[in-house]
């Protein structure tokens, strides 16, 4: 029987992600409780910028995470998918801190912003190029 190779920097990223989120999913709850507010954000600017800031992640990190994977399967060098891992995770770290409270600098959420955007479209023209070049 064969031996797969599994994604490991994907696996380990993904750990990772999928912790910070629940992290990020409990100062939601903690902050719901203590505002009193069940749905939406009762017009509570630290509700609002903690539900943004687990939502984001959810909403990048799925798409992200299914693209390494890939690239890790396709063959990739492990170091283009470890930096690309890096890069978002980092990424992810500066945007959290940049919406978890008022006055934080807005250059992390920018940096955030960016080096997500940079990892999703690094990792998706990386894995173009393995599968269409490379393969």
């Amino acid at each position: 029987m064969d031996h797969i190779a599994l994604p490991v920097i994907s696996g380990y990223t993904a750990a990772f992600l999928g912790t910070m989120q629940v992290a990020l999913m409990m100062t939601v709850g903690f902050a719901r409780r203590t505002s009193e507010v069940s749905l939406g954000d009762g017009g509570n600017d630290i509700l609002r910028h903690k539900i943004r800031r687990h939502g984001n992640l959810a909403e990048n990190a799925s798409i992200f995470l299914i693209l390494l994977g890939f690239l890790e399967i396709s063959g990739a060098a492990q170091n283009t998918v470890f930096g690309l891992a890096l890069l978002f995770v980092l990424a992810r770290l500066s945007h959290a801190y940049a919406l978890s409270g008022p006055n934080k600098p807005l250059v992390a959420r920018g940096l955030g912003a960016m080096g997500t955007l940079m990892g999703i479209v690094g990792t998706a023209g990386a894995l173009v190029w393995q599968l269409y070049v490379v393969q």
